[in-house]
């Protein structure tokens, strides 16, 4: 009976320590390691509800501009703005998956990138009155790293029509990474 307790013991301690994920990494010429996939970026986007193509979509957009009129406090504001701007890239994403609809989709992610303008802008002014923003910083940083991987994932699959401009709202958001950068070390 000991001899059975000690050997789960052990199997428990191994499996719980002992074993340990290896990944193989291929080299380039110079050796400098070549990454086959890129990893996705771990922020989740949140299901965006009504998509702007349905007739009452002007209802939630009504409800979005009164909690936002009501809010003063600008890291809650800031919050409020990222998830805007994360429920409209995704709403994009939505909308692009459906046939004739990649230029409403590019429109609304275009929105969304000015909520996320303004959660910066937001987050900067909290930052200036003296308050900690460093974990909002931290995922503003990670959305904006998101919203980059969808875009470009976007753009590959968009018609030539609207590529230039899916190009510039990914242009727009690496300079948000910039910005954001400066929140999350202070």
């Amino acid at each position: 009976m000991k001899m059975r307790l000690l050997y789960c013991f052990i199997v428990t301690l191994l499996l719980l320590f002992g074993v340990q994920a290896v990944v193989a990494q291929e080299q380039d010429v110079e050796g400098a390691a070549i990454s086959p996939t890129p990893t996705p970026i771990k922020y989740e986007l949140p299901y965006p509800g009504l998509l702007p193509d349905s007739p009452l979509y002007f209802l939630k957009t009504g409800r979005d501009r009164i909690i936002n009129f009501l809010i003063s406090d600008p890291l809650k504001k800031a919050e409020f703005n990222l998830l805007q701007a994360d429920k409209r890239l995704q709403a994009g994403v939505y909308l692009f998956k459906k046939q004739g609809k990649e230029r409403l989709a590019e429109s609304t992610i275009s929105k969304g990138e000015n909520y996320f303008d303004q959660a910066i802008a937001q987050a900067q002014q909290a930052q200036q009155e003296g308050r900690k923003v460093s974990s909002l910083g931290n995922r503003l940083f990670l959305a904006a790293q998101k919203h980059q991987e969808v875009l470009k994932s976007l753009e590959a699959k968009s018609p030539k029509e609207i590529k230039g401009s899916i190009t510039a709202l990914k242009e727009k958001v690496a300079n948000f990474e910039k910005k954001v950068d400066l929140l999350r070390l202070k």
